[in-house]
């Protein structure tokens, strides 16, 4: 479908999703919102599609929400302003448990619901030049898009609290030192290394990369039990693959795998 945010461009197994408002820095407004729904959407269900790298154009990845495009979010019921919560929720949980790997290269700005989409998405990797914030609590709220779960998740309670609670900025180094992101790379060389490693992913098992995503996924604070059967299920499924037989034979016979994604 033709999209009025954003560009997604699929060559060789990746698709590479881009925020592209770049005269507003990427900011986020209600149609950017239904955008990425649609286009994860498209993406989970493109065969073609191995993996996908999200970022943005221009200078920033994205300078977060449109404030103009939600004027009148104040006018609305309690019950109202929680379903759309809940349906923008959804869109960045669905790159979250998608099946492929969703790589962040952040460029520039990232800053409150871009910082939480980030967050959603498996691997980052940043710009020296980016800059992270949820300033939402300097308003009077909180982070409601799922940042409070995985920036704990990946940084520990006591940094996702002050970090949240300061309503602070960071630069990328700091981001790095604290865990929020896994690289940092000058910033012309962020993008061409997010789709070097999305190329890498997208050449790999396709079903045991989608196995493990959703175990990490689903069972980081699940009991021991339940996590070791969602690993014995998972891996269940990826023993009887063809993907899984193709690996096999590739050793016996000293080559590299072929992985079809079955």
């Amino acid at each position: 479908m033709e999209y009025e945010t954003l560009l997604i461009e699929k060559k060789d197994g990746v698709a590479v999703l881009t925020l592209n408002r770049p005269e507003t820095h990427n900011a986020m407004n209600q149609t950017m919102f239904m955008e990425l729904d649609a286009a994860a959407k498209e993406l989970q269900n493109d065969p073609e599609v191995r993996a996908v790298v999200m970022t943005g154009a221009g200078k920033s990845f994205s300078s977060g929400l449109d404030l103009g495009s939600f004027v009148g979010l104040g006018q609305l019921t309690a019950l109202q302003i929680h379903t759309f919560l809940k349906g923008v929720q959804g869109t960045y949980l669905a790159y979250e448990m998608m099946d492929k790997p969703v790589i962040a290269a952040v460029n520039g700005l990232a800053f409150g619901g871009a910082t939480e989409i980030m967050l959603a998405c498996d691997i980052r990797i940043a710009s020296d030049d980016s800059k992270f914030n949820l300033m939402e609590i300097k308003f009077g709220i909180i982070p409601d898009l799922g940042a409070c779960k995985r920036l704990a998740r990946l940084v520990g309670n006591g940094r996702a609290k002050e970090f949240i609670l300061t309503g602070d900025t960071i630069d990328a180094d700091e981001a790095y030192r604290i865990g929020m992101v896994e690289h940092v790379y000058p910033k012309e060389q962020v993008l061409p290394e997010a789709i070097k490693l999305a190329q890498r992913l997208a050449d790999g098992p396709i079903l045991g990369i989608a196995m493990a995503k959703q175990v990490i996924g689903r069972c980081w604070d699940s009991d021991p039990e339940t996590a070791l059967e969602f690993e014995a299920i998972a891996q269940t499924l990826c023993l009887v693959s063809e993907d899984h037989q193709e690996a096999i034979k590739a050793l016996a016979e000293n080559r590299k795998p072929q992985f079809k994604g079955r």
